[in-house]
């Protein structure tokens, strides 16, 4: 599912209509991108309503520096950005205080196809869900997950490992 970079022409300056004329990219950009990045929250955070907040957060965020952000990394960027923001939703989520109602209303969604995946995917810590997740939801290489989080490739394929098989034992002892 890897998808091609996104290119930016190398025109930005100057305002269009009372527009800047990079917002057409921006829009461009949006358009091509926000269903990937909130797929990729979702499979980092594992809630739809999460993770729609920050694919919208990263496009925010995106909108804002978008003049600034270099030629070619703009991919790099946006999944930085979110991974910053899912990273600080597990934050938000740790202090939540939990109650015992329920909430007021219901949202009717069939998770049950993938229940079990959920569950194990859960157990992770925040670390290991995010790198699984650019590295086969998002199809992305050992090197460009090093890349969009900053650390070492050795220490994104120890993760992976890791992840993989806790992900393993998870699955293993939902299904006996």
């Amino acid at each position: 599912m890897a998808e091609k970079s996104f290119h930016l022409p190398s025109s930005r300056k100057g305002i269009v209509a009372g527009r800047p004329s990079w917002e057409t990219e921006f829009c461009a950009f949006f358009m091509t991108r926000q269903r990937t990045l909130t797929r990729t929250a979702y499979a980092i955070l594992g809630s739809w309503h999460a993770a729609e907040d920050a694919a919208q957060q990263t496009m925010s965020s995106l909108y804002v520096y978008w003049p600034r952000i270099r030629t070619g990394n703009v991919d790099v960027y946006a999944r930085r950005v979110l991974v910053n923001n899912c990273m600080n939703a597990f934050k938000r989520q740790s202090r939540e205080a939990t109650t015992s109602q329920p909430p007021e209303t219901s949202v009717d969604v069939d998770l049950s196809a993938h229940a079990d995946l959920l569950a194990a995917l859960s157990q992770l810590d925040a670390k290991q869900r995010v790198v699984l997740t650019l590295r086969f939801l998002e199809d992305l290489s050992v090197r460009e997950v090093a890349e969009i989080l900053r650390i070492r490739e050795g220490t994104v394929k120890s993760r992976t490992a890791r992840g993989l098989e806790r992900l393993r034992t998870s699955l293993e002892t939902t299904t006996i």
